[in-house]
């Protein structure tokens, strides 16, 4: 007698209660046939501004694994990272905040991202 309820109210609860927020991975913007230079995001960086492309399984939005890392620690380690690392191998910064995030050195556009 008290199951048939627990499963009622349960399936109201699902119908009223609201879907959680995705906190880590944002709407698919980047499908198959989407072009690598597509703009996903622009940051703010300082007085400066990096770009999110699309980009490849190399650099950019399709870089990044969504499941440790979101669009908002991307954001905050840009804005204002507590570290800066200047690697004069691959000419890139990495930041460190939120998250860390590498960045080209010449464009700032954003290579990659992942859990600080």
């Amino acid at each position: 007698m008290l199951r048939p309820f627990v499963v009622a109210v349960l399936a109201l609860g699902a119908v009223f209660l609201p879907a959680p927020s995705a906190l880590a991975e944002p709407p698919d913007v980047c499908g198959p046939h989407t072009a690598e230079d597509q703009v996903v995001r622009v940051f703010a960086r300082g007085e400066e501004t990096s770009d999110l492309l699309c980009g490849n399984r190399y650099y950019g939005f399709r870089r990044i694994d969504w499941g440790t890392v979101s669009l908002d620690a991307i954001g905050r380690t840009l804005a204002d990272p507590a570290t800066s690392v200047y690697d004069d191998r691959s000419e890139t910064w990495t930041l460190t905040g939120a998250a860390v995030v590498v960045i080209t050195a010449a464009h700032g556009q954003v290579i990659t991202a992942r859990a600080a």
